[in-house]
């Protein structure tokens, strides 16, 4: 009895050492040479509600509803010390971060949202160091933050679900946290 207990203790210790090794992510690059080490944050949103009366239009506007979800993220991200600001080339990802870079009087930068290839070389020393939003898609988000955590931990966001977005901390030692948040738009909140 005694070693039937012993053996389940240990075969328990195993297979929790092994889900912490498999949840520890090696990350895909150094930090950049002659920089201080500093802990980088990324925040990755999807664009807010999308008019999805026209099947037919690849790039539509934000509904009321969005603009709404827009403003609330902008009020959300104020206290975050954001430095950069990255966007897709789509109205609804750009009329998504309009209100947040106001608030914090930066620029948008645009990327290509290419699902295989987002988290690059040069977006790492670009963002070294900074506190980074990034607004994309429900099929591309995901696939950004997994390339970060170098492990396919998310799937693509249900298309009805914009209330979901991520944040990356990626530490000084280049460990790596990752965190799902859900954020609804309060019905009493309203905006100027």
């Amino acid at each position: 009895m005694k070693s039937n207990y012993l053996l389940t203790l240990i075969l328990i210790s195993l297979l929790m050492l092994s889900c912490n090794k498999s949840n520890t992510s090696s990350f895909p690059y150094d930090s950049p040479e002659g920089k201080e080490p500093q802990n980088t944050i990324y925040y990755f949103i999807r664009h807010a509600e999308k008019d999805t009366t026209n099947p037919k239009d690849e790039d539509p506007q934000l509904t009321e509803e969005g603009i709404r979800r827009a403003n609330y993220m902008a009020a959300y991200f104020a206290d975050k010390g954001l430095d950069l600001f990255y966007s897709t080339d789509y109205s609804r990802t750009i009329q998504t971060l309009i209100p947040i870079v106001h608030e914090f009087k930066g620029t948008i930068q645009t990327y290509e949202a290419k699902k295989d290839s987002l988290f690059t070389k040069e977006f790492w020393q670009e963002t070294y160091g900074k506190n980074v939003l990034v607004v994309g898609h429900s099929n591309t988000n995901p696939g950004f933050v997994n390339e970060i955590l170098s492990e396919k931990k998310y799937q693509d966001i249900d298309e009805s679900n914009y209330d979901v977005f991520f944040k990356v901390e990626v530490e000084k030692d280049l460990t790596v946290k990752d965190s799902m948040i859900t954020k609804k738009v309060p019905e009493d909140f309203t905006y100027n």
